[in-house]
């Protein structure tokens, strides 16, 4: 038998107890930015779980701040921190609400609790001094997209001093004493702009604070100017939408062919990215501004849009805008289009109610044949999508005036006449009708005659 003290050595030292496990709300991933005008758009997807894996999440709120700095050589990018939050601005307080599947298991005390409030949940954000101009608030589904919408305004364009600006002098004097690093002998490239800088995080409804997203940045340069107003002409089968070109348009560099070879470079500073032009249909509304609209297609150089098959008796209204990509040294870009896309100002919006306007074409192949029951007319079929029909055409010498055989458009590409006089001349002519209100009327055909049995047609 082992004796108490064998046992004790033997039974190893208890391990230090672990710290409880703290579940956060899931962090949000890769905002993506777009300024239109004096507008910015933050775009990401409410997360839908925890740190643990459990879905859904508990997630109570997102909160967005916004912060504009002034980047430098010494301090090219202001990180995340306690210092950043103090000095941001609250823009979006978003409560948040579980999927329609799941909120159904949830008891019905939960589903009975009333409608979150602005006012009563500035008491909860984590920095209740930031809100010192417009807070968005709307309520967001986990997992679902979320777009918060920022204008900026001359306030939002001032830079802002993170954390304590002594410190910062001391820390600049300290950089001022490095050796100076070696630079090319040319100009130094132009300062970067102020930067205006997203962030955005969950919180549970213990009050705890996800891990930060990514901060996205918008440099505040000024937009490009808006193209002239737009001119819409159109056709039964496509929209032409042309435009006049602004002043600080970029065009590509364009460089003459030179027949000896050029020795490779790399230049010291790229230049900047030509502009391109972004077509938008704004529905009936007109107003540029009144939601994001979508593009039409992919930017493009050209001053000019073909927008194809057009339906009739519908409304389109077209802007457009200039698009232009902003680089910076600070964000490390691999090529200028990895940059800001920037959109300026829309221009004018050009609205036209599309009226159909355009006849069909003439009936051709008109052929007459005189039998025993009158005269049967036949022709080929127009072929066009709208049409209506056909409607034929009589008229007598030696006045020939014509007068419709039809009190409805022919759907068949034949008529018979047998209201006919031997012996008395007739002449025909047939014309197409479309659909539209009132129809179109095409061209006359051909006149046809033929003589059969004393019988002129």
């Amino acid at each position: 038998m082992l004796a108490p003290a064998a046992l004790v050595a033997a039974c190893g030292a208890r391990a230090p107890p672990r710290p409880p496990l703290v579940v956060l709300p899931d962090t949000i991933s890769a905002p993506e930015a777009t300024r239109l005008g004096d507008r910015v758009y933050l775009e990401f997807d409410a997360p839908d779980g925890d740190t643990d894996g459990t879905t859904p999440g508990d997630i109570e709120w997102i909160e967005v701040y916004a912060l504009t700095t002034q980047p430098t050589d010494l301090r090219p990018r202001e990180e995340f921190s306690e210092d950043w939050l103090d000095a941001a601005t609250l823009i979006a307080v978003l409560p948040v609400r579980l999927p329609d599947d799941a909120a159904s298991a949830e008891p019905a005390s939960a589903a009975s609790e009333p409608e979150p409030r602005l006012a009563d949940m500035l008491d909860d954000v984590q920095n209740r001094e930031a809100a010192t101009g417009p807070v968005a608030f709307f309520e967001v589904v986990q997992g679902d997209a979320v777009t918060v919408v920022e204008r900026l305004t001359p306030e939002t364009l001032v830079p802002v001093t993170v954390g304590d600006p002594d410190e910062d002098d001391e820390d600049d004097e300290d950089e001022d004493t490095k050796k100076v690093r070696p630079m090319p002998l040319v100009s130094p490239p132009a300062p970067e702009p102020p930067i205006r800088s997203y962030v955005a995080f969950a919180v549970s409804s213990r009050n705890r604070l996800g891990e930060p997203s990514d901060l996205v940045d918008v440099p505040l340069v000024t937009p490009p100017l808006p193209p002239g107003p737009v001119a819409v002409s159109y056709d039964s089968g496509e929209i032409e939408i042309v435009w006049e070109e602004p002043p600080t348009f970029r065009l590509p560099v364009q460089a003459e062919e030179v027949e000896s070879p050029m020795l490779e470079s790399t230049p010291v500073v790229e230049g900047p990215e030509p502009s391109a032009y972004v077509v938008y249909d704004l529905a009936a509304s007109g107003d540029p501004d009144v939601e994001r609209p979508q593009r039409l297609d992919e930017p493009d150089s050209e001053a000019s849009y073909t927008d194809g098959d057009p339906t009739f008796l519908e409304t389109r209204c077209y802007a457009v805008r200039v698009l232009d990509y902003v680089a910076s040294r600070r964000l490390q870009n691999e090529s200028p289009e990895d940059g800001l896309q920037l959109l300026g100002e829309a221009s004018p919006a050009t609205c036209v109610v599309l009226t159909d306007t355009f006849p069909p074409a003439a009936p051709t192949g008109v052929i007459a044949v005189v039998d025993t029951n009158g005269i049967s007319l036949v022709w080929d079929d127009n072929g066009e999508d709208d049409l209506a029909g056909y409607v034929v055409l009589r008229g007598t010498p030696p006045d020939a005036t014509l007068q419709p055989l039809t009190l409805e458009p022919l759907v068949e590409t034949a008529f018979q006449d047998t209201d006919v006089t031997a012996g008395r001349r007739y002449v025909y002519q047939v014309l197409a009708l479309d659909s539209a209100v009132p129809p179109n009327a095409s061209p006359l055909s051909e006149p046809v005659t033929d003589r059969r049995n004393g019988v002129d047609c």
